[in-house]
């Protein structure tokens, strides 16, 4: 593994503590109340769009020149797991990518999110 990329929406008014909302919804998948669902399917349609240069093995799982990604998907959370060999002009992709959804990037590896 290389760096992960964690993404999730807050309900309007709600805020909780980051750490807290990354161990329960990404790496324990369970559901969080005040995050809202995520458009899972939507989003990984965008990243085919985006990511077309790249080989998909599946829906989850690309790779190419620039390093690869693995998607991990709950209702509520997207983590991408990319290789030290992604860029950051790669990885800001993904990061602009989700900020259209309205999910600002939470950097497990740091324990900030930017909120902007």
């Amino acid at each position: 593994m290389g760096r992960q990329l964690v993404f999730w929406k807050y309900v309007d008014g709600v805020y909780l503590d980051n750490r807290e909302v990354y161990m329960q919804s990404c790496a324990e998948g369970k559901p969080v109340t005040g995050l809202a669902e995520l458009p899972v399917s939507e989003i990984l349609a965008k990243v085919k769009k985006t990511f077309r240069e790249y080989e998909r093995l599946d829906d989850y799982n690309y790779g190419g020149l620039e390093g690869n990604f693995t998607i991990h998907t709950q209702p509520q959370s997207v983590v991408f797991d990319c290789s030290f060999r992604m860029s950051e002009q790669e990885l800001n992709k993904i990061i602009d990518l989700m900020a259209g959804f309205g999910c600002p990037y939470y950097d497990p590896q740091i324990d900030t999110r930017f909120d902007g």
